[in-house]
């Protein structure tokens, strides 16, 4: 399982395309809210160092739900059933999987952070600088159950086209593109329990000195059984 692992984590980092749109893409986006608009919404503080921790959360949810994508388009060709007669055991392909995927995100959130740091003057204390590297990874981890879900109940291009939808429609509900603040209140409430806002609030929070709320937490744990449930039942079913 070891040497698939290593072969999945530079095929991963060999794909130009997947780094742009889920590394410089969402720093570009960053860019663009925070030097180009610059139209801070009302009740948002620092908002350069706001809209950093959500572009930051939005690229690395893409990047771990975009994993469904590539075990859509190996389902699609067969590179499943040539796996099945090797040594490798079922549950290793789909470990390799989330664990390249885990350390896929960590390019997205660094290039965030590291634009808001130099390019938009974003200034925090030390410390917290690595406690929102950490928190973010840690908050979008459930997307990768959902993207090996999506992986195992649509085939080739379908899944990545459903995928792409799901990431847009959470990352707008979640409070990533505008701020659930400047939501109308019944949006709002609604938004607050999307594990897009539970992920993004792990960020925010900590901008304030704050520890993760409770309700975050438990959102953020009963999506992840969720999704990991799901993902188990499609991974069971799927041909």
């Amino acid at each position: 399982m070891g040497a698939y692992l290593r072969l999945e984590l530079m095929r991963g980092f060999r794909n130009p395309v997947g780094l742009v749109m889920t590394t410089f893409f969402p720093l570009g986006l960053y860019l663009v809210f925070t030097r180009v608009l610059n139209v801070a919404p009302r009740g948002i503080g620092d908002f350069a160092a706001y809209t950093m921790v959500s572009m930051a959360t939005y690229g690395a949810m893409g990047s771990a739900l975009f994993i469904g994508g590539a075990i859509a388009l190996e389902r699609s060709k067969g590179w499943l059933a040539q796996l099945a007669i090797t040594p490798l055991p079922a549950h290793g392909y789909v470990t390799a999987k989330l664990v390249s995927g885990a350390v896929a995100v960590l390019p997205s959130i660094l290039v965030v952070l590291a634009g808001g740091a130099l390019l938009s003057g974003v200034r925090l204390p030390l410390g917290t600088w690595p406690l929102l590297a950490v928190l973010i990874w840690v908050g979008v981890l459930p997307f990768a159950a959902l993207g090996t879900a999506f992986g195992y109940s649509i085939k080739g291009q379908a899944a990545t086209l459903a995928m792409t939808i799901v990431f847009f429609l959470l990352a707008v509900l979640g409070g990533l593109w505008l701020p659930v603040e400047a939501m109308p209140a019944g949006m709002r409430a609604v938004a607050e329990l999307s594990p897009a806002y539970a992920a993004g609030s792990l960020g925010w929070r900590a901008l304030d000195g704050l520890a993760p709320a409770g309700s975050s937490l438990a959102v953020l744990a009963a999506w992840t059984l969720l999704f990991a449930a799901l993902a188990l039942w499609r991974y069971r079913r799927a041909p």
